[in-house]
Order: structure tokens, then sequence, then C-alpha cells
């Protein structure tokens, strides 16, 4: 069994860090549903984002620091002509 730290953005303060602990195949999906985070995905330290279907435990070392942020981030400003 291996923990790691998961910190949440775009929260507003309300669930900033989670403590986790994953199984042998534990997958992204599994741990955004568990902590309740719809509309959310993980992603590496170094950058770029876990697949939800991919093996967390095999991807990350025990006590590393992951990072959970929207998915349906918007860019850009709207203009109205």
């Amino acid at each position: 069994m291996k923990q790691i730290i998961i910190s949440v953005a775009g929260t507003d303060g309300t669930r900033e860090y989670k403590d986790v602990q994953l199984l042998p195949g534990t997958k992204p999906r599994d741990v955004l549903a568990q902590l309740n985070l719809n509309g959310f995905q993980l992603n590496k330290a170094e950058g770029g984002a876990f697949g939800f279907n991919d093996d967390l435990y095999q991807a990350v070392a025990d006590d590393q620091k992951i990072f959970a942020t929207k998915s349906d981030v918007e860019a850009g400003l709207l203009v109205r002509a």
C-alpha cells in the first residue's frame, strides 16, 4: 500500500490537501470518485495529466504529492460585438 498527498486546486480553500492510500491497480478515476472530485483530473508534479485508466499505484512513489485540478477550465476572454 502507498500513501500519497493530493493538492486540490480550485476549491476556494475548502479541500486543499487530501491524504490517500493506494492499493495496487488503483486508477485516478477511483481516487477522484472516492474524494467526490467530479470534474477534476489528477496531474503529475512534473507536468501532464494522468489518464483516467492509468495505474496510479505504479505511476507514483510513496508519499508523493500530486495535484487535482478542474478539468473543465475555460481560458480566454469572451468578446461580444
